[in-house]
């Protein structure tokens, strides 16, 4: 089996050194996604989202309460606007992300012993401006509504241990345990990066296994190779794994070396996981080319498996809040599995007695192509499928 894989191996060198283009716009696809996600959320999470005021109160209260909502991180006023309707309009242009109406008469409710109501409006087509934004505009009215009655007791003569027992009986002391700096691309950037390798690691392989029957190659191939198609998918497809391994390795020294992303357990059952991945989607685009010989049907088919991955993979949406037969389907990802290791080996630092369903999962992956090793073997050798 050695000489019939080494001349695929060779063979497949020198397809890339006299076609590289492949191959360097997919690296630089990859060092793109790291720096763009790695730069866009820079300080840990969005900061200065641009938010509106509807100030139909004009008084003490509501200049305080927009100094207030002005000074925090998160968000920035970008515009304080006459009516509902403006401030409707500009969320409507994707000038702002939300707004705040403090309507007419809430300082002299307030001096009444009335309940005033502010409203508050959220773009949420953008889910994380949006919940960021909710987020900031909850905690900033409920301390001001904490300062009113802080005030409002005081004049009444109570003692400030008094007052912050009437107002905050109960507090939270949180820890987090796996993000204690609640920083976003810690527990997006781990997921979703390797998510692009691995969809990136996909198509490329159903091109390199698919293209020796768009150019009619094929059987003269796997001649050469003594007949021997095992040998020679697995020739042509090692150049890609070591090179994709490298960058998966390099990306997660990145992540948790150069960018201190938390990390609990060993390092190494993270590269190990993150090489698993890269073989597991290289088997899945053998097995995709298997069951759909034409190079143009198997990418299209990988396409929609690779980014249908993101969404199933859980990291965005808790697999357990999902239907039946969805949470049975998010098991078919490579992605899911890894995220899943991810989590009790970086965040939990679990044992292995605790994910090993997943790393069979992820070696079960390999055995796909032995499905439809007799089907693709005649596409080779016959090459009886359409073109184009």
């Amino acid at each position: 089996m050695f000489r019939p894989f080494a001349y695929s191996f060779r063979r497949e060198l020198r397809r890339i050194a006299k076609h590289p283009s492949h191959m360097i716009i997919l690296t630089l696809g990859i060092i793109f996604s790291y720096v763009f996600f790695l730069t866009l959320m820079d300080e840990g999470q969005p900061e200065n989202l641009p938010i509106g005021v509807v100030d139909m109160d004009g008084s003490y209260l509501s200049r305080r309460l927009c100094h207030e909502l002005d000074a925090t991180q998160g968000i920035s006023i970008k515009a304080v606007y006459s009516s509902h309707r403006e401030a409707r309009e500009a969320m409507q242009r994707q000038e702002i992300y939300a707004f705040v109406e403090i309507p007419h008469g809430t300082y002299a409710d307030l001096l009444d012993f009335k309940t005033p109501h502010l409203s508050m409006y959220i773009n949420n087509a953008y889910l994380l401006a949006g919940s960021l934004s909710w987020k900031t505009l909850l905690t900033m009215s409920n301390l001001a509504s904490g300062a009113v009655q802080r005030e409002i007791l005081r004049k009444q003569g109570f003692d400030e241990e008094r007052i912050m027992g009437l107002i905050q009986p109960i507090v939270v002391d949180t820890h987090q345990i796996g993000n204690p700096m609640a920083n976003y691309p810690a527990y997006l950037l781990t997921t979703i990066l390797p998510g692009i390798l691995a969809l990136l690691v996909l198509l490329m392989s159903i091109y390199a296994v698919g293209v020796e029957l768009k150019d009619q190659t094929s059987r003269e191939w796997i001649a050469a190779c003594q007949g021997d198609v095992t040998a020679a998918v697995l020739g042509k497809l090692t150049p890609y794994t070591l090179w994709f391994s490298f960058l998966a390795i390099v990306g997660n020294i990145v992540l948790f070396v150069f960018f201190r992303f938390p990390i609990e357990g060993p390092f190494w059952v993270l590269q190990l996981a993150i090489v698993g991945v890269v073989v597991a989607m290289q088997a899945i685009g053998v097995f995709l080319v298997g069951v759909l010989p034409v190079m143009r049907d198997a990418i299209s088919i990988g396409a929609f498996y690779g980014i249908l991955g993101f969404s199933l993979s859980g990291f965005t949406y808790p697999v357990t809040h999902m239907g039946p037969a969805l949470q049975a389907l998010c098991n078919f990802f490579p992605l899911r599995h890894y995220y899943m290791i991810y989590v009790h080996s970086a965040m939990f630092n679990n044992t292995l007695s605790l994910y090993w369903p997943h790393v069979c999962a992820m070696v079960a992956f390999l055995l796909l192509p032995a499905i439809t090793h007799r089907r693709l073997s005649r596409a080779y050798n016959l090459m009886n499928y359409p073109l184009k």
